[in-house]
């Protein structure tokens, strides 16, 4: 009963959420109205597209599973009520878990590129192993390094919402001759998008990082706060926290420059910008881990409404636009 008990924790199913509306709201609300409405012809299908949102939510799960096995003596000193590897699942259970995933994830991605049309092109077969690799080796190795750890998982993170891109080259190219301007808006949004999670993941990286010193340094885990120590690695996630905040503030002003809605504007001062704020005066100005657990979870809450406010309209009909996406 406390292995089942304990298995949602393993899976991360809100991070999972959130790793799938990154990749279905902007290829579906964005990148393929922009290619019908130039008249094109979408190179993936709803049942390719759901394939390759499975395999990139379950590469993220693989991601998850070896990381807290690496992570499980981490995990015991800096959160030991939320530890389920060797405590409530074992270590080879877990590892078994992990292998069967990445797995599952290669067959699924060798089942997209044959359902793929011609010309054939290997994009699958060549990004999401190199995802799974590095996923591996920055839960093997890269954890524990001052930066580098935090900028590959934050990579990982932002190509998400570009993956689609691939699959779409051929067809985003033959629409750009007919509407230029709009298929230049779509591909811009999405690399926003993919610019924004890679910049949010970077600044929660950073923070979880300070959160996590005590365990890290019992472990000899050398992040940059056990190297230099938390009042020297707050001051480059500070930093980060206040270009993350200029940046949405940009954002804002751009979006008042370009007729965007009120209420967005509003929604993104009060849900991106202020959050922001917070979140890097709490880093700045943080004496205990539960000011750094508190600004990660105002950094969660910008990750999360960005995917919904960056979206710059929506279909008339959001519902049935859910349906035919998972039909």
């Amino acid at each position: 009963m406390q292995q089942l008990l304990a298995l949602p924790r393993l899976l991360r199913l809100p991070n999972l959420a959130i790793v799938l509306l990154s990749q279905w709201l902007p290829y579906w609300y964005i990148l393929r109205p922009a290619i019908l409405r130039a008249g094109g012809i979408p190179i993936l299908t709803e049942r390719t597209f759901s394939l390759i949102a499975a395999a990139t939510a379950l590469i993220s799960l693989a991601g998850y599973v070896i990381n807290d096995y690496f992570d499980r003596e981490i995990d015991a000193i800096n959160r030991p009520h939320r530890v389920v590897v060797g405590r409530y699942i074992p270590s080879g259970i877990v590892l078994l878990i992990y292998l069967g995933l990445v797995t599952l994830v290669h067959l699924i991605v060798l089942r997209v590129y044959f359902l793929l049309p011609e010309p054939k092109s290997f994009w699958p077969l060549i990004v999401f192993p190199v995802v799974s690799f590095f996923l591996f080796l920055y839960a093997w190795q890269m954890k524990c390094t001052p930066l580098m750890g935090n900028i590959l998982v934050s990579l990982m993170c932002g190509a998400v919402p570009a993956i689609p891109l691939f699959p779409e080259d051929r067809a985003l190219w033959l629409a750009s001759f007919r509407t230029p301007e709009a298929i230049h808006q779509a591909t811009g949004l999405v690399w926003l998008y993919a610019t924004f999670a890679f910049a949010t993941n970077l600044l929660r990286e950073q923070v979880k990082d300070l959160e996590d010193f005590q365990g890290d340094a019992a472990c000899g885990c050398n992040t940059l706060a056990v190297i230099k120590g938390l009042r020297f690695a707050k001051k480059p996630a500070a930093f980060l926290g206040l270009f993350v905040s200029v940046l949405i503030g940009l954002l804002l002003f751009f979006w008042s420059q370009t007729g965007a809605p009120d209420w967005q504007i509003g929604a993104g001062a009060f849900l991106l910008l202020t959050p922001a704020l917070i979140a890097t005066a709490l880093v700045f100005a943080a004496s205990s881990k539960r000011q750094f657990t508190w600004a990660s979870a105002c950094i969660k809450l910008i990750m999360l409404a960005g995917l919904f406010l960056l979206l710059r309209s929506w279909p008339d009909d959001p519902l049935a636009a859910i349906q035919l996406a998972f039909r």
